[in-house]
């Protein structure tokens, strides 16, 4: 089912080689082999599905953030096992390396923080001691959440050489500074329409990637059974036609 071991390789293997010395660029075979899996579409329907959630976490109780936390956990298997069913059979399959988990989680970790430290020193800069009033809080988030969304879509880029992951990075950081410059009423409306709008951005596109993705690349054919019944006629030019009158 699987026999496309390579993943396009005609396309993943294309390397700058040299008269005198061959020169294997592996950092642009990985972008390569990252673009051909991240044209499915699914990682942008799968952020779309947080995003939604999230947007309603604003609406409902604190147990809420459970259904943010499942699509985020869980949301890698999830698009493995659709993978698994549409894309795997029609591009093949390669394991790509992977970073090391704790490196990331880290990783993430320090830069949220960042994002909320230089936020708070601009506010600060701004408002003065006024800045951990509840309004403004809530009214600057959606430029926090812009700003991580900048540092998840640059990594996505570094992963797969892919410019577009830049202009959803851009889209998301300007549109959360318009609605935190717009004044809400009630504030939380402005976070929530936010959230709304970006997880809306990266479904359509989700899916309309998907949609490509499937007619680009339909199912190649099944193979023969090695137990179906040949007809020998059809090896013999020829043989079997009939003769002209």
């Amino acid at each position: 089912m699987y026999c496309k071991v390579f993943l396009y390789y005609k396309a993943i293997l294309q390397c700058k080689v040299t008269q005198m010395d061959e020169k294997i660029d592996l950092k642009d075979i990985e972008q390569r082999a990252w673009r051909v899996y991240m044209q499915d579409g699914l990682v942008e329907i799968m952020i779309g599905v947080v995003l939604f959630l999230a947007s309603g976490a604003f609406h409902t109780s604190s147990t809420s953030v459970f259904l943010v936390a499942f699509p985020t956990i869980f949301g890698p298997n999830i698009i493995e096992a659709i993978r698994k069913r549409y894309t795997y059979p029609r591009i093949g399959y390669v394991k790509l390396q992977s970073d090391d988990p704790k490196k990331t989680a880290g990783g993430i970790f320090l830069y949220v923080v960042a994002v909320f430290a230089i936020m708070a020193v601009v506010l600060y800069l701004l408002f003065g001691s006024g800045i951990w009033a509840p309004y403004l809080l809530y009214q600057w988030l959606p430029t926090c959440v812009g700003a991580i969304f900048l540092g998840a879509m640059t990594y996505t880029k570094s992963k797969s050489g892919d410019a577009r992951y830049y202009a959803y990075a851009l889209v998301a950081l300007a549109i959360g500074v318009a609605f935190s410059l717009h004044r809400f009423e009630p504030v939380k409306r402005g976070v929530t329409l936010y959230l709304l709008l970006l997880s809306g951005i990266m479904t359509v596109t989700g899916l309309a990637r998907f949609a490509v993705f499937l007619r680009n690349h339909p199912l190649p054919p099944e193979p023969e059974s090695r137990h179906e019944a040949r007809d020998p006629s059809k090896d013999v030019p020829g043989f079997g036609v009939e003769p002209d009158d």
